[in-house]
């Protein structure tokens, strides 16, 4: 199995934004240093957090040779400026950058951007069609419902031929089968329980097999390790607490199975869904994440409020007494 850190997880209004970025940069340096294999970061609009794109361009110079992965709005993006510059960091990567399409949930994103959510399907299709013209063809014409380029240049080519590996981010069976069929993985939500796994690994594996793929699930977890549990829920609680509090609030329950819903107790929101506790402990929670047959976990273990040292521990104690033990 192979590991990743999530560099997200929001930063308060009145936290350094100097502290925060020097705190991912450790992080990057630490994932390089234990033999992580990935490194994350998710779409911060409006989130008070750092531009995926630029955060991951930094992080390249920081740990070389880790793939770098990012969850992008696709809705929310113009193709031509969105195909450079996934282009440029697949090749600041050596050809190892990993895209995850997304629909997007919050309203006030939208709303930020001019963009009506009841177009946000129709957009990502159409944004994603338009940027693998730019990478494969040396002239593109495209009349569209968005978009309209006539005759205009390729943009710049990624190493990844004929582009940049796909995952798609889902949450619902029909956007799982979706991943199965048209993207090179899936991932999953760090929202979904193993109860909601358990259900959906089989819907993607059937859909992949028809497809005649392979496949691949990448999924993003929670995670905080401490020498015991108790510690380590002391820690992580006040700031897990907040983030899903917000989230709640922000109407993300809605974009979810059942199962999976976040506006309930504190505890009801780490079951099935962290990995927390101490090194066995949480070493112990993987192993269902490996019988079910996901190939990587993608590990988040900050959250607002979270200080940098605390968070960059829980990397270094993962690194040092778990990752060697699924090597």
């Amino acid at each position: 199995m192979l590991f990743g850190i999530n560099l997200g997880g929001g930063n308060l209004p009145h936290e350094s934004r100097a502290e925060a970025l020097e705190g991912r940069l450790e992080k990057s340096r630490l994932a390089k240093r234990y033999g992580f294999h990935s490194l994350w970061s998710g779409a911060g609009y409006l989130n008070n957090d750092f531009h995926p794109m630029l955060l991951l361009s930094r992080v390249a110079a920081e740990a070389p040779g880790l793939e770098l992965g990012m969850v992008a709005l696709l809705p929310l993006y113009h193709p031509v400026e969105a195909a450079e510059q996934i282009a440029t960091l697949d090749v600041i990567s050596g050809g190892k950058f990993v895209l995850a399409p997304a629909l997007g949930w919050r309203d006030f994103q939208f709303n930020a951007f001019g963009i009506p959510k009841s177009e946000r399907l129709s957009r990502f299709r159409e944004v994603t069609e338009v940027m693998k013209q730019l990478w494969t063809e040396s002239r593109v014409t495209h009349h569209g419902q968005h978009f309209q380029m006539e005759d205009v240049p390729g943009g710049g080519a990624p190493l990844q031929k004929p582009y940049p590996r796909m995952y798609l981010a889902a949450n619902q069976d029909r956007g799982v089968i979706r991943a199965a069929r048209q993207a090179d993985g899936w991932l999953v939500s760090s929202r979904a329980t193993l109860t909601t796994l358990r259900q959906q690994v089989p819907v993607y594996q059937e859909a992949a097999k028809a497809a005649g793929k392979v496949g691949y699930i990448s999924a993003w977890r929670e995670m905080f390790i401490a020498e015991t549990r108790e510690k380590a829920i002391e820690i992580a609680r006040p700031h897990v607490e907040w983030l899903y509090r917000d989230r709640a609030a922000s109407g993300h329950s809605q974009e979810l199975p059942a199962a999976d819903r976040i506006d309930v107790p504190f505890e009801q929101v780490l079951e099935g869904r962290f990995i927390i506790g101490s090194p066995d402990e949480c070493a112990k929670e993987i192993q269902k994440y490996q019988e079910l047959g996901i190939q990587e976990l993608i590990l988040r273990c900050q959250w607002p409020g979270m200080p940098n040292q605390d968070s960059n521990r829980a990397v270094e104690l993962f690194g040092q007494e778990v990752l060697p033990r699924f090597g």
